[in-house]
C-alpha cells in the first residue's frame, strides 16, 4: 500500500499562480528539498524568455502561502528534458519533500499528483494511477491512457509505486493522443548547466549537485509524519533485496557530505571499477554525481547491498585526503552495515583494497600503447586531455577528413576512444566544426572541472593554419548573455595543436626537448624562413622554442622539419602578411613571443598563458591583440596519440 507515500506527496505538492492572482491555477509543483520546488517550465509561461517570469505565488498544504521566483531553468526546447525548471520559495515554512529515485530504468506502476481547477472554479488535489508504457526519447516516460491528464497537473509528481519513489514530471496530456508525457527524474541532470534566472546563485556553480546534495541530507535527518523513508520502509516485502530504503537514505547523507567529483569521468571510472566492467553509457543518462554511481549500480547488479558497500569504499577511498573526516563517517558506516552480510562475503568487502575487482576492458578496438615516459606524471600538472585525431581522406586528402576523439583522464595507459567517424568519404573542413561541436562537448561535460579540459587537434602539418582555437560548441540559443561554455572554445579552454606524424612510441629527441623546456623554460628561436630553418633548427638548443613569422602555408617545410627535429613547442603566426617579407609585423611578434616566453617558468604553463591572451581579446583588451592570430604546437610525448589498428580511411 501506497497510502503513506501518497499523503506525503499531496503535502509536498503545491500549486504554482501569478503572485497578483492568487487564485489562478498555472499548474503545479512539488518540493524536493528545503524551499525548492520542481515543476514544468511551460507552467511558468516563460514565452521564451525566462526572465521576464514575474513574482509567484505557490500555496499548498498546511497553510502554504509564500511568494516565489523561477531561479533555474531549462526551458526552451521541444524535448520533454528541456521542460523543468526550479522554482525558489520564500519562507516556505515547515514542509514535505518529495524523495526522488536515483534509478535509471523507467517505472512501471505509476501514480500521478497535482492540482486542477474543473470549469475554471477552485482548485482542489487531484491524482490517478496508470502505467509507464514506453519512453520518448532519452528522458520521456509515456503513460498508458487509464487516466486522462486534467489542465493544471502539468509540474506534479509521477510515483514509481513499486520503488516508492519520484520517478518523474508530469508534463502533459498527449495531445489528440491517450495518456500523457512525463519528464524522468534523470532529466534533472540537466542543471548541472542551468543558467541562473535574475542573478539567482544559491545552487553554486552546478546547481544539480547542490540541490541533491540538499534533497538527500533532508531525507536522512526528517523523522516523525515527514519521513519519507519510514513511509517506505512499510513497503518493504518479505524476499526484497536487502538494501532497505534506510540504507539508501543515510548511505545517499553520507555521500552528499563529501566534496563533490571532479568530473563525471570520475564517478563513472569508480562505477567501472565496482562493476568490473567498461560500460555503455549513453550522455544524456550518465551519471554525473555520487548518488547517480549508486543509481546505475542499484539497476545494473546483482546483490545490491553488497555492490553499494563496495561503491561506497571505493568513493570513500577517492576523497579520503580532501576531506578525510566525512570519508571516514563513510567508511565506519560501510563497517557497520557490513555486519549484516555473511562472514565470507563481509571479510572479502572489508578485507581487498577498494580498487578491487580492477578488470577493465580495454578501448573499443585493439590500440597499441606507448610505455609511460619518466618525464613526469602528466596529471600532476596538466588534468585531463580531448584530442581530436583528424585524418585526411587517402582519396581527398587536402580537403576531406576522418576523425576520432581520445581522452586522457591521467597517464597515457588512461587513454581512450570515445567517438569517432571513420567510413564514408570524410567530412569537409567546413563541416569539422559543427560535426564535432556536440561529442566534444559531451566529453567536456565528463572531464570539466574547475579546470576546463584541454582540446588538442592532431592533424597534418600542411593542415596547421586551422583556426580551431574559433570553433565553439554550438549555436548560442540560451541566452542574452552567452553561458561561459558557449563561446569559442580557445576563450575559455586551452587550445592547441599536435602533429598527426607523432603517432605511438615518442622518440628520443622529441623526449629530451620536452623534458629541457618543461625543466628550464622556453628560449624563443625565430625561424623568418624556410632557406633559414634546417641550419637554425638543427643546431638549436634543447629547450628552443620555435617562433615563425610565416603562416603554414607558407612555411609547411619548416614546421615539417621542426617536427621531424623533436621539437615540442612552436609558436606561429596564422595571418602574416609577407607579399614584401619580412617587416615590423615580424620583429614584433617576434619581441612579444620573446616576452612571453620569459614570463614562464616552464614552457608547459604555455597553453594556459595563450588562452588567458584570447580571453582577454574577446574581451577587447588592445594589450592582448598581438596574439589574436598565434597558434601553438604542443605535442606532450608523455601522452602521445597511441596507434590504432582502425585505420581512419575510406574503402
Amino acid at each position: 500500500m501506497t497510502d503513506k507515500l501518497d499523503a506525503l506527496l499531496a503535502r509536498a505538492t503545491v500549486r504554482i499562480g501569478p503572485a497578483g492572482s492568487p487564485h489562478t491555477l498555472w499548474g503545479s509543483g512539488f518540493f524536493v528539498a528545503p524551499g525548492w520546488a520542481l515543476t514544468c517550465a511551460h507552467v511558468l509561461r516563460p514565452q521564451d524568455d525566462p526572465e521576464r517570469v514575474g513574482p509567484l505565488r505557490v500555496t499548498g498544504a498546511n497553510g502554504l502561502d509564500a511568494e516565489a521566483r523561477l531561479a533555474y531553468c531549462l526551458g526552451g526546447g521541444p524535448y520533454p528534458e528541456q521542460d523543468l525548471a526550479l522554482v525558489r520559495v520564500a519562507q516556505a515554512g515547515r514542509h514535505a519533500c518529495a524523495r526522488l529515485t536515483d534509478r535509471y530504468g523507467a517505472p512501471s506502476a505509476v501514480t500521478a499528483h497535482g492540482w486542477r481547477a474543473p470549469n475554471g472554479g477552485p482548485a482542489q488535489r487531484w491524482q490517478g494511477q496508470t502505467e509507464c508504457n514506453g519512453k520518448d526519447g532519452a528522458h520521456g516516460l509515456t503513460l498508458a491512457p487509464q487516466v486522462e491528464i486534467p489542465h493544471g497537473a502539468s509540474g506534479g509528481p509521477l510515483l514509481d509505486r513499486d520503488s516508492g519513489l519520484v520517478a518523474g514530471v508530469v508534463k502533459a496530456r498527449r495531445r489528440d493522443k491517450d495518456g500523457g508525457l512525463a519528464v524522468a527524474v534523470t532529466a534533472l541532470r540537466q542543471f548541472r548547466d542551468a543558467l541562473p534566472i535574475c542573478g539567482e546563485d544559491s545552487l553554486g556553480p552546478d546547481p544539480y549537485a547542490a540541490l541533491v546534495r540538499a534533497h538527500d541530507i533532508w531525507h536522512e535527518q526528517v523523522h516523525g509524519a515527514l519521513s519519507w523513508v519510514a513511509a517506505q520502509e512499510d513497503l518493504a516485502r518479505p524476499g526484497e533485496p536487502a538494501w532497505s530504503a534506510r540504507d539508501s537514505a543515510e548511505a545517499a547523507a553520507l555521500l552528499a557530505a563529501l566534496p563533490p567529483p571532479d568530473s563525471v569521468a570520475e564517478v563513472q571510472e569508480l562505477v567501472e571499477r565496482v562493476s568490473g566492467e567498461e560500460s555503455l553509457w549513453e550522455e544524456e543518462t550518465a551519471p554525473h554525481d555520487w548518488r547517480d554511481g549508486h543509481g546505475w549500480l542499484y539497476d545494473s547488479q546483482e546483490g545490491a547491498d553488497l555492490v553499494s558497500l563496495h561503491y561506497l569504499r571505493v568513493v570513500a577511498a577517492a576523497r579520503a585526503r580532501r576531506a578525510p573526516d566525512a570519508a571516514a563517517a563513510l567508511e565506519r558506516w560501510v563497517e557497520r552495515r557490513a555486519e549484516r552480510l555473511p562472514n565470507p562475503v563481509r571479510a572479502l568487502l572489508m578485507g581487498v583494497p577498494v580498487g578491487h575487482p580492477g578488470a577493465r576492458h580495454g578501448a573499443p578496438f585493439p590500440v597499441h600503447r606507448s610505455q609511460p615516459v619518466p618525464s613526469g606524471c602528466p596529471g600532476d600538472g596538466d588534468g585531463p586531455v580531448v584530442a581530436v585525431e583528424l585524418e585526411p581522406d587517402l582519396f581527398r586528402p587536402h580537403d576531406r577528413f576522418h576523425w576520432r576523439i581520445w581522452e586522457w583522464t591521467g597517464g597515457p595507459d588512461s587513454v581512450r576512444v570515445v567517438d569517432q567517424n571513420t567510413d564514408g568519404e570524410g567530412a569537409s573542413l567546413a563541416e569539422l566544426p559543427h560535426l564535432l561541436g556536440e561529442p566534444l562537448s559531451r566529453a567536456f561535460r565528463r572531464l570539466d572541472t574547475d579546470r576546463r579540459t584541454r582540446l588538442e587537434i592532431a592533424l597534418p602539418v600542411q593542415h596547421f593554419g586551422m583556426d580551431v582555437h574559433l570553433w565553439r560548441p554550438g549555436p548560442v540559443v540560451r541566452s542574452l548573455r552567452p553561458h561561459p561554455a558557449e563561446r569559442p572554445f580557445g576563450v575559455h579552454r586551452e587550445v592547441v595543436l599536435r602533429s598527426l606524424a607523432r603517432r605511438g612510441e615518442p622518440g628520443t629527441t622529441w623526449r629530451e626537448r620536452w623534458a629541457a623546456v618543461t625543466e628550464k623554460g622556453g628560449e624563443p628561436l625565430p625561424v623568418a624562413s624556410e632557406a633559414y630553418a634546417e641550419r637554425a633548427l638543427t643546431e638549436a638548443p634543447p629547450n628552443a622554442v620555435p617562433v615563425l613569422c610565416r603562416p603554414p602555408a607558407e612555411s609547411t617545410a619548416a614546421l615539417t622539419r621542426a617536427i621531424s627535429e623533436g621539437f615540442g613547442v612552436i609558436l606561429w603566426s596564422l595571418r602574416a602578411d609577407h607579399s614584401l617579407g619580412c617587416g615590423a609585423e615580424c620583429g614584433s611578434l617576434l619581441g612579444s613571443t620573446t616576452e612571453l616566453l620569459g614570463t614562464l617558468d616552464h614552457a608547459t604553463a604555455l597553453p594556459d598563458r595563450l588562452r588567458s591572451l584570447r580571453e582577454r581579446i574577446s574581451q577587447a583588451d588592445t594589450d592582448a591583440e598581438w596574439a589574436e592570430h598565434l597558434a601553438l604546437c604542443y605535442d606532450d610525448p608523455r601522452r602521445p596519440i597511441p596507434l590504432c589498428d582502425d585505420l581512419l580511411e575510406s574503402p
